[in-house]
């Protein structure tokens, strides 16, 4: 009798190290099917680039505007933000505000400086998640050659990446007007999801 109990005794000790080798090793051994999913995995969201656009509105003297000449690189997928990245350009002699004379003196030195700084760069640096399918991108935007950087709060909407953020033109040296309040430029991101 105290045999067959040694023997049971260690047949239960085998099955539990089995059992917890198979544990530990849960998340190693991944299917279509499981939570658990390796980061090469990840399949980032599809966009396109044909029909997103930016758009801005000039606050203080209400005028709206957009810009043009996109080229963008999104790797994002809501599962894996850790591995997100935004980057991307647009160029300064696409912006139009609907007023040729303006668009033209925009492109002056005093402004843009089309000729010496011909695109706009934005490369993210972090991604953080929030409620709500929102997200915050930080990153670095440089217009007309000097680095800020700026947070975009992006969120999920019908089938779209939707983006906003504000800066003022003057910290990048476009000064439309003297005072940086009056320079306040509020832009929004339009990139919709390839189907």
């Amino acid at each position: 009798m105290k045999a067959i109990l040694h023997i049971f005794i260690g047949i239960m000790t085998t099955q539990g190290f089995c059992q917890d080798l198979i544990s530990d090793n849960a998340t190693l051994i991944t299917s279509p099917t499981s939570k658990y999913t390796l980061i090469n995995d990840f399949k980032g969201l599809d966009f396109d680039k044909k029909n997103s656009k930016v758009s801005f509105n000039f606050v203080h003297d209400d005028t709206p505007g957009t810009i043009e000449g996109l080229d963008f690189k999104i790797n994002f997928n809501p599962n894996d933000i850790e591995n997100a990245l935004f980057e991307g350009t647009a160029e300064i002699k696409t912006i139009d505000t609907d007023n040729f004379l303006r668009d033209g003196h925009l492109m002056w030195e005093k402004f843009f400086y089309k000729k010496k700084y011909p695109t706009i760069n934005f490369s993210s640096t972090q991604v953080v998640a929030f409620e709500n399918n929102t997200f915050k991108v930080i990153g670095n935007l440089t217009i007309k050659g000097i680095t800020k950087e700026i947070i975009i709060t992006f969120s999920i909407n019908d089938q779209k990446l939707i983006g906003k953020t504000t800066i003022h033109t003057s910290d990048f040296d476009v000064n439309i007007h003297d005072e940086r309040e009056k320079n306040k430029l509020r832009i929004h991101f339009h990139f919709p999801f390839l189907n």
